[in-house]
């Protein structure tokens, strides 16, 4: 891909030098506005199909940008500059070359021409934006993330966003940004991939082959609107515009109905799980035993689940053991456990345990604060203690 810099696509920059943030800040509920979240929207173009715009602003006054010319061969612009407030309402960007303003209008951002007027109302939508709902994060209280770098803080942008979607029943979802798309996938039901250019493709659910000697899933999913071949690669992946990190790299290759060829779209996606699980939690029933905690060395086996690490962490009486873990929908896969050697008067809990989970891939529910486990003809009952 090529670094493009096209001028006659830029009729709404005026070329200033370089702007410093603001000597009085607003209040901090405007600078949270402005920066948990990136900003997206399809500007006009005078010599392409429209540009995808997309603008990440920081804490520390400065921004990131990129400009896709649709119908340019994916010519593309990233720039990076400072931002500050021209009043409480308008705020300009500069780079070195660049520099636009706009005003703050409600839940967008609405660009204004090159004298700092608002458009005609006829096309002022033309130049609005919105934020990537999945890139806006939950903050309880303001005033604890003044010298907070987005970009750098965030590593899972919106959880409640995607625990909604994992209720919803959305196993999978991925997205990109040359042009900005999405992809959700039911692996039951369906396939659903939009991008900001209007491709919408909803295709019934297709079952994943998986390659050798390698962690890559293909699916091959068609419908009466279009087609859509998917890869899934199992591989660190990290937006190159909110900065949260993936756990996969995806590639879709997709074809509506109108055209002839595929059209490529690369980007970064994680397969969903019950956000809830994500706790510490202690054992009340497994199969085959009556608990009685004094007889126990350490009491209750105890779990915790830590999903940004895929790690899992624990005791069952006795020994510590920890190991990482693969959790897809409601299945969780533990690779080896790895523990301390100590020999307790009481070891036939913890045996069983390590034989329920070691190397095998259990099926978990979470009902209010009870989690259960299950694997094989064993059931295992957590209450959550955290």
């Amino acid at each position: 891909m090529k670094k493009v810099i096209l001028l006659s696509a830029f009729l709404f920059i005026v070329i200033i030098g370089c702007s410093s943030a603001p000597e009085s800040i607003p209040d901090q509920k405007q600078i949270t506005f402005l920066t948990n979240g990136v900003w997206v929207g399809v500007l006009p173009c005078t010599d392409c199909e429209g540009i995808d715009y997309t603008v990440n602003f920081k804490n520390d006054f400065t921004f990131k940008q990129k400009f896709v010319f649709k119908g340019k061969d994916e010519e593309f612009v990233i720039d990076e500059g400072e931002w500050s407030f021209a009043s409480d309402s308008v705020i300009e960007l500069a780079s070195y070359d660049y520099a636009k303003s706009f005003i703050i209008s409600g839940k967008k951002l609405i660009m204004l021409d090159e004298y700092g007027d608002r458009f005609e109302s006829s096309v002022e939508a033309k130049y609005s934006l919105h934020k990537d709902a999945s890139t806006v994060k939950e903050i309880e209280d303001v005033e604890n993330i003044k010298d907070i770098n987005p970009v750098e803080q965030i590593v899972e942008m919106n959880p409640s966003l995607y625990q909604e979607k994992y209720l919803q029943g959305i196993d999978f979802v991925a997205r990109g940004n040359e042009p900005n798309w999405t992809l959700e996938m039911d692996l039951e039901k369906s396939f659903a991939f939009i991008t900001m250019d209007d491709i919408k493709i909803t295709t019934p659910a297709a079952e994943g082959v998986k390659a050798k000697d390698s962690d890559i899933t293909l699916y091959r999913a068609k419908t009466d609107n279009g087609e859509l071949v998917i890869t899934v690669i199992k591989a660190d992946c990290q937006d190159n515009m909110s900065g949260e990190k993936f756990t996969y790299k995806v590639r879709v290759e997709a074809k509506s109905s109108a055209d002839q060829n595929y059209k490529t779209f690369d980007g970064c996606g994680k397969f969903l799980s019950d956000q809830r699980l994500y706790d510490i939690y202690v054992m009340e029933e497994m199969t085959g035993f009556n608990f009685k905690k004094e007889k126990l060395q350490k009491g209750l086996p105890q779990f915790e689940f830590n999903l940004s690490e895929n790690r899992f962490s624990g005791h069952a009486g006795c020994n510590n053991f920890s190991g990482s873990i693969s959790v897809v929908g409601n299945k969780i896969t533990f690779d080896n456990l790895m523990g301390t050697l100590m020999s307790c008067p009481n070891m036939k809990v913890e045996k069983a345990v390590i034989g329920a989970l070691d190397k095998k891939t259990v099926t978990y529910s979470i009902d209010k604060m009870k989690l259960t486990l299950v694997s094989g003809k064993t059931k295992m009952v957590l209450k959550k203690v955290d």
